[in-house]
């Protein structure tokens, strides 16, 4: 039996002597009597059909009762009867009042049928047994009591007439000790069974009780594990053997951009794909006590891309058998991230210590080589093929050293100065500088779109000057027949500010993607490879962040995020 504590207890007792709670339970009380009074009719019109017909042909019923034929009668009775019954529980209305008159006319028609068939030699006796029953059933102890009286006075008085001739198919004459004993003996059986209908309407409604409430607990129960399914933060689903989706809560439907309508009863190659299922398929989820994980990236209805950690364990009967399987998962993207995020910065710092001195003892000896040159050339009159082969030789000198410079800042850069500044006027001078440097020629237009006049943030000018022109370059370079580069800046929802490029190039592929911030990886011809290193570099100095948006042929989107001048 379910456990109810005291604070329910309290609860559930004021709730009941409220108007609310009073109705509530008057209403079921109400229901329960109206079903029983239609079984009650059901019942009826069978056993008098039944009964009454059956007893017809065998010669027990008499041919007439007064003017009319017994049995035809009867029928034509018990079906006005049935639906004058029916008429009544229809309305609804006093339905106490409609037990107690079924209860009268049964036992008038009882003893109508007991006097008409020899009295105490008839066989519908049994008729006030199952009247004795129904009251036991539905008024208690003393329903049932007080219908096994009736019966008892019923019976006797149909007796007693019959012995006294008073009725017409009354019994054989027999001696008073003789009718006093049969009188008791059936007496003693209306009572008896009176108090086994008492007993039997108690125990019923015991166990109804107990599983009421067992029911009520099952039902929590189910609420309670449907509110668990549904509210944490972790993916889950259940499946069949044959990989049939079973279960899905709302966690998988935001994390799969997937609704339970279109999971529930579908193949998990639909909703998931292939390669989780391949995964679980094949393993044996026994031998290893440990979950099953599995990771991969999902492309979203959507188009956006999440990478997702799965784990997998087997879905048990009570048998212990096999019967489908249980994975949940999480968004691990942002950890992925994160964690690519950490290789790069060991994979960087690993070579900038390595590069820090290999660009020191390429610095000083190419020095020396152009001091060289420009002596030689001052001293030598030379004809022009080997001057210009002088130019080229200091030209390439000074990109060499260029080279070595942008190397040095990346393998060992600079402390940034951060002090609190305005976004706006850094991006309007860059963007000034940038419409009037060689790189922007006349198929290329640069526009700057600012949402307010203020964006405090927290930085080093002259870095993210740096920044902004690595970026605004690698973008027209990626617009090589001209294109639209646009820069728009706007306050953060929480403070600093976001700043985006945003080009109508070529875009980058997958791979390029992923070798986006590596030194030497340049996807542009003459390319070092390390601006978007330093710009990387510059941006976590900061302690704000980039994101790369690109698709082959729909250009790129570089945003980033400054944080507030207040720290």
């Amino acid at each position: 039996m379910a456990k109810v504590f005291p604070l329910e207890r309290i609860i559930l007792q004021a709730w009941a002597h409220t108007g609310a709670g009073q109705r509530c339970l008057a209403s079921e009380e109400s229901d329960d009597l109206s079903r029983r009074l239609l079984w009650l009719i059901a019942s009826r019109a069978v056993i008098l059909f039944l009964g009454l017909n059956l007893a017809g042909p065998l010669g027990i019923l008499p041919h007439q009762l007064g003017m009319l034929p017994f049995v035809a009668f009867f029928n034509v009775f018990s079906i006005l009867l049935v639906g004058g019954y029916l008429a009544l529980w229809w309305s609804g209305r006093r339905l106490a009042m409609q037990l107690y008159l079924q209860i009268t006319v049964d036992l008038a028609i009882a003893t109508v049928v007991v006097s008409q068939t020899h009295g105490i030699q008839s066989p519908f006796v049994s008729f006030y047994l199952l009247i004795i029953i129904y009251c036991s059933l539905t008024l208690g102890r003393n329903g049932g009591m007080i219908g096994a009286s009736l019966s008892t006075i019923l019976y006797a008085g149909v007796i007693v007439l019959g012995h006294l001739g008073l009725l017409a198919a009354g019994n054989a004459p027999m001696e008073f000790n003789h009718l006093t004993f049969r009188i008791s003996l059936h007496a003693l059986g209306f009572f008896s069974v009176a108090l086994l209908g008492a007993d039997l309407s108690q125990r019923l409604h015991t166990v109804q009780a107990e599983l009421e409430q067992k029911i009520d607990s099952l039902e929590q129960l189910q609420r309670l594990t449907r509110h668990i399914v549904s509210s944490i933060r972790s993916g889950l689903f259940t499946t069949d053997l044959n990989g049939n989706i079973t279960l899905f809560n709302s966690t998988a439907e935001e994390l799969t951009e997937k609704s339970r309508t279109v999971a529930i009863n579908h193949s998990i190659l639909e909703v998931i794909g292939a390669g989780l299922w391949n995964h679980v398929y094949g393993a044996d989820l026994f031998r290893d006590a440990r979950p099953l994980r599995y990771e991969e990236w999902l492309v979203l209805p959507s188009g956006c891309r999440c990478f997702l950690g799965y784990s997998v364990s087997p879905l048990l009967d009570q048998e212990r058998e096999l019967i489908g399987y249980i994975v949940s998962f999480q968004d691990l993207t942002e950890i992925k991230r994160l964690e690519e995020e950490i290789r790069l910065k060991d994979r960087m710092a690993a070579i900038g210590r390595m590069a820090s001195g290999i660009a020191h003892e390429i610095r000083n000896p190419l020095a020396a080589m152009r001091g060289s040159v420009e002596i030689l050339r001052s001293h030598l009159a030379l004809p022009d093929p080997d001057e210009r082969l002088l130019d080229i030789l200091i030209r390439e000198s000074d990109r060499l050293n260029k080279f070595v410079e942008d190397f040095l800042i990346f393998a060992k850069p600079a402390q940034c100065a951060r002090k609190p500044l305005d976004l706006v006027p850094l991006l309007h001078d860059s963007v000034l500088l940038l419409k009037n440097s060689p790189e922007v020629r006349d198929k290329h237009r640069v526009e700057l779109n600012i949402a307010t006049q203020q964006i405090p943030i927290f930085g080093d000018a002259d870095r993210l000057r740096q920044v902004f022109w690595n970026l605004a370059q690698n973008a027209l370079r990626a617009m090589p027949s001209g294109g639209t580069l646009t820069v728009a800046a706007r306050a953060a929802e929480k403070g600093g500010g976001e700043i985006m490029f945003q080009d109508t190039g070529t875009g980058m592929t997958e791979e390029q993607k992923a070798n986006l911030f590596q030194p030497f990886h340049s996807s542009f011809a003459g390319g070092t490879g390390l601006g978007l290193s330093i710009v990387f570099q510059i941006i976590e100095d900061h302690r704000g962040k980039i994101h790369f948006d690109s698709e082959p042929g729909s250009g790129t989107r570089v945003t980033l995020y400054l944080p507030p001048a207040v720290q």
